[in-house]
């Protein structure tokens, strides 16, 4: 057996074509990496951008506006950053980084045409992806594995080389599962060095995350060999099992995914953030056509602890105009929440529905690990909803008190945080080792299967 062992692997690394290809995944995996890196970097750099950008706005507010300037017209052009800073893992699976901004000013005027700017600004990226080594290792690996391993029985026919294949005392079976240990030797190990590479690159500390990172490449190698070698039992050509092989592929990747993305957007729609943008920006413009008393009406219900307030009805006056966007932002308050649990629902069942189609269910697993799945982003943009709450809290008394400029301590002002959800892996995971452990349960049939048609 040692001997056939050491065949099998001499084998494999003389073959040009096999070598060709784990080199081509390697130079394609370091390329993802290196792109990723890339990538965070800039999102780092716009990160410190936009704290400079603050301290001049500052900079400028305090020369700009004297002392006795009203407060709420300093306000009006105050922009503060919320950030959601990308983890050493963001370069390993970019997910939705590149889909949904990662930063983005905010201000104390209306809140929904804000949030609409966290919603996609690259359509084009949404719909193809971006190329990141979670890509390499949910898509590309399966076709290596597929390329290395279709011909594992059936090459034996198309050499002539079958007879001494039968002439071996050892079952078929047994010199198959040899073959397909070898290669799956091989592409563990690409994995693991493409894995390797990526904490070391991207400086990620070595804790959990690697060893979740390490169970999900190498049980996708795992499940796909796991099908290579339940094709390939059937005994029919190399041709037949290759094709086969990418139809599955083609299947789980590609043209299921697809179907259920389009089931989904049917039967979970969610109305465009445009929608409710225009909806609160015609509320809040019908308030300069309306009496004073019918803005502030429903601002007091809404906040009682205001209801003392004088507002002129014959000028402008700053109190009214921020109540006049909170009354706008209040008018589409139950859309708003029925537009974030409509996402909600058609992420928990594109969760679901992933389970079952490996390459999605890596690809989603690499993303939650990395904080740039769809569930992240919700969280961000709760964070942002409770920073702009907190902005309005801190802002509102002084404002509406009168305070004049020369009151605001600018160092005092609420900064945003936000803290991403630990990523939500154990579904997904056990999924995974579902898949594999069903498929597992199916060799010794195959193994039974060569046998016979040997005998």
């Amino acid at each position: 057996m040692s001997m056939l062992l050491r065949y099998e692997a001499r084998r494999l690394w003389t073959s040009r074509a096999s070598v060709a290809a784990l080199l081509g995944v390697l130079v394609l995996g370091l390329g993802a990496i290196a792109l990723g890196v890339e990538r965070t970097g800039q999102d780092a750099e716009l990160v410190t951008l936009r704290e400079q950008r603050l301290a001049e706005q500052q900079a400028h507010l305090r020369t700009s506006h004297a002392p006795d300037a009203e407060l709420g017209l300093v306000l009006y052009y105050l922009s503060l950053p919320t950030v959601r800073e990308p983890s050493p893992w963001t370069a390993v699976s970019t997910g939705l980084w590149d889909v949904y901004p990662g930063s983005q000013p905010l201000r104390l005027l209306g809140l929904v045409p804000q949030l609409h700017a966290l919603e996609p600004d690259n359509p084009v990226r949404q719909l193809t992806g971006s190329f990141d080594l979670a890509f390499v290792l949910a898509f590309l690996v399966p076709l290596l594995v597929i390329g290395l391993g279709h011909d594992v029985l059936s090459g034996d026919e198309d050499l002539g080389t079958a007879f001494l294949v039968r002439a071996q005392p050892a079952p078929v079976s047994r010199l198959v599962l040899l073959r397909l240990g070898v290669r799956a030797a091989a592409v563990a190990a690409l994995v693991l060095v493409l894995l390797g590479a990526a904490v070391v690159w991207t400086g990620s500390p070595l804790d959990a995350r690697v060893l979740y990172a390490a169970f999900i490449g190498l049980g996708s190698v795992a499940l796909w060999f796991l099908v290579v070698l339940l094709v390939a039992s059937l005994r029919r050509s190399s041709a037949f099992t290759a094709l086969t092989l990418v139809g599955v592929w083609l299947g789980s990747a590609v043209l299921v995914p697809a179907l259920l993305n389009l089931g989904l957007s049917l039967g979970f729609p969610v109305p465009g953030g445009i929608q409710l943008t225009l909806t609160q920006r015609q509320e809040m413009n019908a308030g300069w056509d309306k009496p004073k008393r019918a803005t502030m009406e429903p601002f007091v219900a809404r906040r009682p602890e205001w209801a003392s307030t004088q507002v002129p009805e014959e000028r402008f006056s700053w109190p009214w105009y921020y109540a006049m966007h909170e009354v706008g932002d209040a008018s589409v308050e139950a859309p708003l929440r029925a537009y974030r649990e409509q996402l909600q629902r058609r992420n928990t069942w594109a969760e679901h529905l992933a389970l079952v189609l490996p390459p999605v269910n890596v690809q989603l697993l690499f993303n939650r690990l990395a904080g740039t799945d769809l569930g992240a982003q919700l969280a961000y943009r709760d964070s942002v909803i409770a920073y702009h709450e907190q902005l309005k809290r801190h802002f509102y008394p002084p404002v509406f008190q009168g305070a004049r400029h020369a009151s605001l301590d600018y160092d005092a002002i609420p900064r945003h945080h936000f803290r991403p959800p630990e990523p939500r892996l154990f579904p997904g995971l056990v999924g995974l080792g579902l898949a594999v452990l069903a498929l597992a349960l199916l060799v010794p049939g195959a193994c039974r299967r060569m046998d016979r048609a040997v005998s």
